[in-house]
């Protein structure tokens, strides 16, 4: 059975409402600066030189050129590009629930590993890098700019509840730091 009624363009009275995705541009702008920032670090990582901006002998150097700069394998800028570019497609494709949902959790994991990042580089490393606090301060205004986004909250989708996503981000960032952790020290020299 159609939900329109045949020769016109109104729908019949029974039809359910299609969910219209919103395309949040600032998430997808904030999102491109964090790409541009993972990118000039990656940059930096695979020629083994300085990120733009960076001194030599710099704290963002030490950081660059610690063990922590690298997470199963891959630079961790990598990871970041590939998280921002993924948040940015997701908000230029739309955010209907779901896809809204699987941002949000996103930069809820950027939020977790920026800050487990920064504050691995002051307290372990004794560094304050630039680039790690920006990183974290994109993935804030991410998380932010989500929430303001939030699509309306409807009875089959419990995870938009204010109670469900408290719980669920909740999970979300502590699991986030459990495996930075464990892909951190495995990754150590022995």
């Amino acid at each position: 059975m159609s939900d329109t009624v045949p020769g016109s363009d109104v729908r019949s009275a029974d039809a359910a409402p299609r969910e219209q995705p919103s395309r949040p541009w600032l998430v997808a702008a904030v999102a491109a600066v964090g790409v541009l920032i993972g990118a000039n670090l990656l940059l930096a990582r695979v020629t083994g030189g300085e990120a733009l901006f960076c001194v030599a002998r710099s704290d963002c150097g030490a950081v660059h050129a610690s063990r922590y700069a690298m997470f199963l394998g891959a630079p961790t800028a990598a990871w970041g590009v590939g998280l921002y570019a993924v948040i940015g497609g997701l908000a230029l494709g739309g955010l209907p629930a779901r896809r809204w949902l699987a941002a949000f959790q996103l930069s809820v994991v950027g939020l977790a590993t920026s800050t487990y990042l920064a504050y691995l580089a002051v307290r372990v490393l004794g560094a304050a890098c630039v680039y790690c606090l920006l990183s974290a301060a994109i993935a804030a205004t991410l998380s932010a700019a989500l929430l303001a986004w939030r699509p309306p909250v409807a009875p089959h989708r419990s995870l938009l509840r204010a109670g469900p996503l408290m719980a669920l981000t909740t999970v979300t960032a502590f699991a986030t730091v459990l495996i930075a952790a464990a892909g951190f020290a495995l990754g150590s020299s022995p």
